[in-house]
């Protein structure tokens, strides 16, 4: 029997570029790959998939996420693919803008017990649900899962455009989930620091959004455009998964770990990032929270993701409990020996490759020449 403890996070990354809506803010959007409206191959069964990270073999329960390029729930089988990781105990967030009511039927018909492992996290997409008239398709498809026993976070990505309506979402969200939503960050993928998705100054960007008292929101812009200095334990409590094909890596900027599905019989892969390579940790809310970073001083991901209402709270109990863990409860922590063996090993693996590739570039330089 494992404890209700969180063992290791992992990341599903679902190559599905079929959404139903266009959001003008979308990293979809940004990329060449866009909207190509197709179904991935998926090279392992929803039974395989949970084979590989059984319980046994990571060592105790995880978190899941699932999030796919495009809109979550168009993925064929998503729900047995979330369903095999539940029936081992494991907990699930599924990323979603909750349009997709065919594949809520499904999670319906599941019992309360198993509901209790799930979380839908409800991108809440005003302009677009305003637009296509689904606002009341996404209350409905949300209440309906919270009423059956699965935990929902209502999200709201801030723009510009969204400005105007700010009121309106306000009273929607408060009519219909009892409490305001919380809001992220949207991010600007083309540019070299990550920055702001914004015309807005700061100290305006600041004012308009920090109305919404988000813990989440508060969090993200704490750790938005900072570095991250300190020894960082992704690859090894972590794990960032393409569902189609199971080739891994530490975690979204991270190097590979190799094909984590292909032989389940064999230890999951454990080679920790140590030193994070990017500008800053800009999806921090799961990874620091969860507490990758084990002397950084976060809130845990409960902490950041519910929110109470006169009815109850947005998180139920027993997720709330999981989500209120941090992963140094369940794995040893290294000594400053073995931190510096993994950080001189990542530089002498960067400087090997980097050697590598001004051979390779100077030698095509001189071809050319020639």
């Amino acid at each position: 029997m494992y404890t209700n403890k969180v063992k290791k996070i992992i990341f599903f990354r679902i190559p599905l570029s079929i959404c139903n809506f266009r959001c003008h803010y979308c990293y979809l959007a940004q990329r060449d790959e866009h909207y190509q409206g197709i179904q991935p191959v998926m090279k392992y069964s929803p039974e395989q998939v949970a084979l590989a990270c059984s319980p046994k073999r990571l060592g105790g329960l995880a978190y899941f996420n699932f999030c796919a390029d495009g809109e979550t729930m168009l993925l064929k089988d998503l729900d047995l693919y979330v369903k095999e990781l539940v029936k081992q105990g494991h907990f699930v967030e599924i990323i979603t803008n909750m349009t997709i009511t065919n594949m809520v039927d499904k999670f319906m018909e599941w019992p309360r017990e198993m509901l209790e492992h799930v979380e839908f996290k409800c991108s809440f997409h005003y302009l677009e649900l305003k637009k296509k008239k689904l606002l009341e398709v996404f209350a409905k498809n949300a209440n309906q899962l919270w009423g059956k026993g699965a935990s929902i976070n209502i999200e709201v990505t801030p723009s510009d455009e969204l400005i105007p309506y700010i009121e309106e979402l306000k009273n929607f969200s408060y009519s219909n989930f009892g409490a305001l939503p919380h809001i992220t960050i949207a991010r600007n993928d083309s540019t070299k620091n990550i920055d702001y998705l914004t015309n807005l100054s700061d100290k305006e960007y600041s004012k308009t959004w920090s109305q919404f008292d988000s813990s989440f929101w508060k969090f993200k812009r704490s750790i938005f455009g900072k570095k991250q200095e300190k020894f960082c334990y992704a690859g090894a409590w972590s794990a960032y998964i393409d569902l189609s094909t199971g080739m891994a890596n530490q975690c979204y900027c991270g190097k590979s770990l190799g094909n984590v599905f292909e032989n389940p019989e064999r230890p999951f892969p454990e080679k920790p990032v140590g030193c994070c390579s990017i500008p800053h940790c800009y999806n921090g809310h799961a990874f620091l929270t969860w507490g990758l970073i084990p002397d950084l001083d976060t809130p845990t991901y409960a902490e950041v993701r519910n929110r109470t209402t006169q009815n109850g709270e947005w998180l139920n109990v027993t997720l709330k409990d999981f989500f209120s863990s941090k992963l140094c409860q369940s794995n040893r922590l290294y000594s400053e020996q073995e931190k510096k063996k993994w950080i001189l090993a990542q530089k002498s693996n960067f400087i090997s490759k980097s050697i590598i590739y001004k051979i390779k570039h100077v030698g095509k330089v001189i071809l050319r020449k020639k």
